[in-house]
């Protein structure tokens, strides 16, 4: 286990600096986007990006999932294999993405008449929906260097992709003034020109010889049960949009969008422990010591995810009045509420651990599809009244309920006997924390009474994310570094 988080702790700090400087790019510039788009048109790039997500649901059909799963399981089989199982889900996407890109546009004209009140042109949803389908491509190319643990080649087609991507899209909205179309022009030239340099550079792992269906149904039996979990995941994560577009227009939406980037501090974080632990999970799956990683991890997890909610709440006013023009700056109370549904997302792959080992991913969509009704109920309820603020609470707690109800199931699947009593009480003092430093931004109290409240938590509950006896461990170790200086 010790060897295992090691290279967990190692390929976080990469993923963690790649990822930094990529979700860096974005916020520097949410000043000049919050300055070039008024908060309507912000909506509107908003919605033609859930649009995108919804297509990008469909291109997915669980192919992601069934690459980390096969490539490990053909690992013993050497490259060959590897290679055999790669090249045929390349193959799969690039069959599938063509009809479904194809099929989305021709139904533009509807989209655009429905969604946008026909103020669209078509070059908008082909851009948007052909950006998509690159996005694909280099994605699986980037997926390959994950699981070989290369994980500074990985940032470097990531990286790459998002810098050239943002250079382009900046160019042509503020040199050649191509407005909205230009914010989608950018991602789509960038992920073509990195989904070719990903592939030559992972060349090794292609074999064209042949073209290799006789993989595919395997796969899809793997990926296809993924799909209806793939779309009750996207109406987890965009039915706040939906609502609030609904119920408040254009412009509650646009500054929703902007309160949601600032809660995406926090999944940069996540979203490096996801690509680092993703990895070391499936290999600790297959394992005796897996069950002690996991119980381990989740409440290491939990513990600093928590202790970020708290702070990045604290913070949010701060970091919104800098970063964005005076009609947004409202948006900061969205952050902290919002930012749960990072931790609880970034949670799922430890609280799905039996479901992955018993290979029975048929339970994904109905636990899914469960919260996504319990998403929606929350959604009617409270945006109506709340609007940005219902829309962002009712988001977490469905993503709370679906981790509980997945947990439990896996349990009985695999015991790997979480310590939920440590685990809800992480959820319930984070929550709390976050609940009081809100009011006492709204009641306008003293920055310093609320960040003292914040560090204090946050504290707490970082060091509630390790066991007792540990902290005996670990001073020891401190000790004798310290008699060795």
């Amino acid at each position: 286990m010790k060897s295992r988080l090691k290279q967990l702790g190692k390929d976080s700090i990469v993923y963690g600096i790649g990822g930094t400087l990529a979700k860096a790019i974005g916020f520097f510039l949410l000043p000049v986007y919050t300055r070039l788009f008024s908060p309507a048109d912000y909506g509107t790039i908003e919605m033609l990006i859930v649009i995108n997500s919804f297509l990008g649901t469909l291109l997915v059909m669980g192919m992601d999932s069934a690459q980390s799963f096969y490539f490990f399981e053909q690992k013993q089989e050497g490259k060959p294999a590897q290679a055999r199982v790669v090249s045929a889900i390349l193959q799969w996407r690039l069959t599938w993405g063509l009809i479904i890109v194809i099929g989305a546009t021709l139904l533009s004209p509807f989209l655009n008449a429905l969604f946008f009140s026909g103020k669209l042109q078509w070059i908008h949803f082909v851009i948007a929906f052909g950006g998509a389908f690159f996005v694909q491509l280099v994605n699986q190319s980037a997926e390959v260097f994950r699981l070989l643990y290369r994980p500074w080649a990985y940032i470097g087609i990531t990286l790459g992709n998002t810098a050239i991507s943002a250079a382009v899209a900046i160019t042509l909205i503020v040199w050649l003034d191509y407005g909205i179309l230009g914010f989608f022009i950018g991602p789509a030239i960038g992920s073509l020109i990195f989904s070719l340099i990903g592939w030559w550079a992972i060349r090794d792992y292609l074999d064209w010889s042949i073209w290799h269906r006789n993989w595919w149904p395997k796969l899809l039996h793997f990926g296809v049960p993924l799909v209806p979990a793939g779309l009750a995941m996207y109406v987890m994560n965009t039915a706040d949009r939906w609502f609030i577009i609904h119920y408040h227009g254009e412009d509650a939406l646009g500054f929703y969008a902007v309160g949601a980037k600032f809660a995406l501090l926090l999944a940069l974080v996540i979203e490096t422990f996801r690509k680092a632990w993703w990895p070391v999970a499936m290999d600790a799956m297959h394992s005796p010591d897996g069950p002690a990683l996991y119980r381990a991890i989740s409440r290491l997890y939990l513990g600093i995810g928590a202790a970020g909610v708290v702070l990045l709440t604290a913070i949010s006013p701060l970091l919104v009045s800098w970063l964005t023009a005076p009609a947004f700056h409202g948006a900061y109370l969205i952050v902290g509420v919002l930012a749960w549904h990072s931790v609880f997302y970034g949670f799922f792959l430890i609280s799905a651990a039996g479901i992955w080992k018993a290979e029975k991913t048929k339970w994904m969509p109905i636990l899914m599809g469960i919260a996504a009704i319990i998403n929606l109920i929350l959604d009617t309820l409270l945006v109506p009244k709340y609007g940005g603020l219902g829309a962002a609470a009712a988001t977490s707690v469905s993503f709370f309920i679906w981790n509980v109800m997945t947990i439990l199931l896996s349990e009985k699947l695999w015991k790997v006997s979480y310590n939920l009593w440590i685990l809800g009480g992480q959820v319930a003092i984070g929550v709390a924390a976050t609940t009081i430093i809100l009011m006492l931004q709204i009641d306008d109290a003293p920055p310093m009474h609320i960040l003292i409240v914040a560090a204090i938590t946050a504290i707490f509950l970082a060091a509630s994310g390790i066991r007792w006896d540990q902290y005996h461990t670990l001073f020891q170790h401190a000790k004798l570094y310290a008699i060795k200086l």
